[in-house]
């Protein structure tokens, strides 16, 4: 099951729905033009989501002019929906307004094409946390003395901006950063083809770590972070983790970013000590435009800026989170040195 939402502005959310468990793709997308779209609505959905969904709940941030109103989904027979219209998420567009929503099944290839314009939409957004409501300003809804609103006025400016540090010595930060990952495209077959056999057991946790640590090291160039793994990652379930990072890198671009969520989490629920820089800079170096390590930097970074993870989410959303945010970073800052996350 799949479910997608689109919405102008949100400024009612009923907290009766449920969202289906079983439902493995889901993304609400929310505008924030003219300060339409309300901070409490926005807090209620972010108490009604599960932890493990908090990443999902984005804002156009950097989209000036979006004003969609859409459902689409995919039930568990495969089934395709839409409905679209002129309702946003209001009381008012379902209670008192004069509205013209259509419903209609649609095509499994009419479905593909909103999930291309979904994942365009999703690639300018950032998640909605308390640290973003804390910067966003609603609209004045009083009226003026005659009994009229006052007209708002359009939000051509994103909420949040990133200002990228440029520290002493980036240039030769970044030519050290490049060569190792070019270090790791070569020795990259090696050590997918380790995963894949611990994965499927056709070896164990301790020739998986044996491998690893030749074909990953300073010594081969490879690698992004400092010691520490050698003591602490010995004892991983690494039969449990390269089950997790196989799931990831058979999953298709679409879906990556929900198998990276589900499987963190898992990891998190067995107590795995190698999930978090063990197989964050695995992640980073198969995937460097799509996920960043998970260091004292990166979190500082944000930590600064001061737009952390919604509160309450899981281990794998916050992972998420972050993710969502460094790319965004990225597109936002074009002239930055660095060209992906494993640059950064």
């Amino acid at each position: 099951m799949e479910l997608y939402v689109v919405s102008a502005y949100l400024t009612e959310w009923n907290t009766d729905l449920k969202l289906n468990a079983e439902c493995r793709s889901f993304r609400l997308i929310v505008g924030k033009d003219f300060g339409i779209t309300r901070k409490d609505a926005c807090r209620a959905v972010l108490n009604w989501l599960p932890a493990g969904r908090k990443a999902d709940f984005l804002v156009a941030d950097q989209l000036s002019g979006f004003h969609p109103k859409a459902v689409f989904w995919k039930s568990a027979a495969g089934q395709c929906f839409m409905v679209i219209g002129s309702s946003n998420l209001s009381r008012a567009a379902f209670h008192s307004n004069v509205e013209a929503n259509v419903f209609s099944l649609i095509s499994e290839d009419a479905f593909e094409v909103a999930n291309r314009w979904i994942d365009w939409i999703a690639d300018r957004c950032v998640p909605v946390s308390q640290d973003w409501l804390d910067r966003y300003v609603e609209a004045d809804q009083r009226a003026t003395p005659d009994g009229r609103k006052q007209r708002a006025k359009p939000t051509q400016r994103a909420v949040v901006t990133f200002k990228l540090p440029r520290p002493r010595g980036l240039q030769r930060l970044l030519l050290r950063r490049r060569e190792q990952l070019m270090a790791y495209r070569k020795s990259r077959p090696a050590i997918l083809r380790v995963f894949r056999d611990c994965a499927e057991k056709r070896i164990d946790s301790e020739t998986f770590y044996g491998r690893i640590a030749r074909l990953w090291s300073w010594d081969a160039g490879n690698r992004l972070q400092g010691p520490g793994w050698e003591r602490q990652g010995r004892v991983a379930n690494f039969h449990e983790l390269a089950i997790a990072f196989v799931a990831i890198l058979d999953a298709k671009k679409r879906e990556r970013d929900d198998v990276v969520r589900t499987q963190l989490d898992r990891l998190k629920a067995s107590g795995n000590s190698a999930r978090r820089a063990f197989l964050s800079e695995m992640l980073c170096l198969r995937f460097p435009s799509e996920y960043p390590i998970l260091n004292k930097p990166v979190t500082e970074f944000l930590s600064k800026i001061h737009f952390s993870a919604p509160r309450g989410a899981s281990e794998g959303a916050k992972y998420i989170d972050l993710a969502k945010k460094l790319r965004a970073a990225l597109r936002t800052n074009p002239g930055y040195p660095a060209r992906n996350l494993g640059q950064r």
